[in-house]
């Protein structure tokens, strides 16, 4: 019996290792009142509680019409030739650089174009029951779902960073005066996507690094600034890996390498999937970077020697 009763366990076991299987869910409730839409409250097994009910057709796109939206509010509509707060910001950063404005005339632009939903599918060609010949491309729903929802959190991240820096660029444009004899041509330089602002990027990660620091905060803030690329990640890709070594030969696993830092974190796999929409997160245990002399505030960040492990 005990021996059943453990291949028993094993068996739900693995019934429940595959989220993509769809499991019969009970919606009934006894005296139900309806709230609003699918929401109702009555008694489950004599408890009171409060059930919304959707189907996923409308979920699915309702979440994909909100991420499309937010995109063109950052970026801008395509069809319409407008770039969204992107837009805004470069505009006020050119006016800033023009000589009306007191500026040289020319400016650099780092802030990528980085319109998240632009993700290539695998798209299988055949003949399809019809004999029709078609493209099909398959994703799992649960997958699709953590995407769009992972795709929401960074846009929201943009549009709050986009919004802080058009303010901070309108308020300094406001201590110029204008001098309309000046040429308002500025020459704009696009910086290559794959090129950062090291500056930048120093100065957040040495506000980030502390025993504890969250992988999800990181990664967020990595993907909001453009720093990475959702696209360049796939949902069930291990973001940690290692055993990494520091300039003393000291080895540390669940590692993550970024612009010359490197990062060891308390356990691992955690995939991109999971840690945008299931909560699952690791905390940094020891950072190192090899030439602390290239960050301006390193005491506040980095007490051991360049490229040994902080922690």
């Amino acid at each position: 019996m005990k021996i059943c009763f453990v291949l028993a366990l094993l068996a739900l076991a693995g019934c429940r290792s595959n989220p993509n299987k769809a499991e019969p869910i009970q919606t009934h409730l006894d005296q139900s009142e309806k709230v609003t839409g699918g929401e109702k409250v009555g008694l489950k097994d004599g408890e009171m509680v409060v059930l919304d009910k959707v189907q996923m057709s409308e979920k699915l796109r309702d979440l994909q019409n909100q991420v499309y939206s937010l995109e063109d509010k950052v970026y801008g509509t395509r069809k319409l030739g407008s770039l969204g707060l992107y837009g805004d910001l470069k505009s006020c950063k050119r006016k800033l650089a023009s000589k009306q404005y007191g500026g040289t005339g020319s400016m650099i632009w780092t802030e990528p174009l980085d319109r998240v939903t632009d993700k290539e599918e695998d798209l299988k060609i055949g003949l399809d029951e019809k004999k029709d010949l078609v493209g099909v491309s398959q994703e799992y729903l649960r997958d699709r779902i953590q995407r769009f929802q992972g795709y929401k959190t960074i846009l929201q991240k943009r549009s709050d960073e986009f919004d802080g820096k058009i303010e901070d660029c309108n308020t300094e444009l406001a201590q110029h005066k204008l001098d309309a004899t000046q040429s308002s041509k500025v020459l704009v330089t696009e910086a290559p996507k794959a090129s950062n602002d090291r500056a930048s990027v120093n100065d957040f990660m040495c506000g980030y690094v502390r025993t504890g620091a969250s992988l999800e905060n990181f990664m967020i803030n990595a993907f909001a600034h453009g720093w990475l690329s959702l696209s360049d990640f796939q949902l069930e890709q291990n973001l940690l890996a290692g055993p990494v070594k520091d300039t003393k030969g000291e080895p540390r696993d669940n590692a993550f390498l970024f612009n010359g830092w490197k990062m060891a974190f308390d356990h691992a796999p955690v995939t991109v999937g999971e840690l945008l929409n299931e909560g699952r997160d690791a905390k940094l245990t020891a950072w190192a970077y090899d030439k602390k002399g290239d960050i301006s505030n390193n005491a506040k960040c980095l007490s051991a020697g360049d490229g040994s492990w902080n922690h």
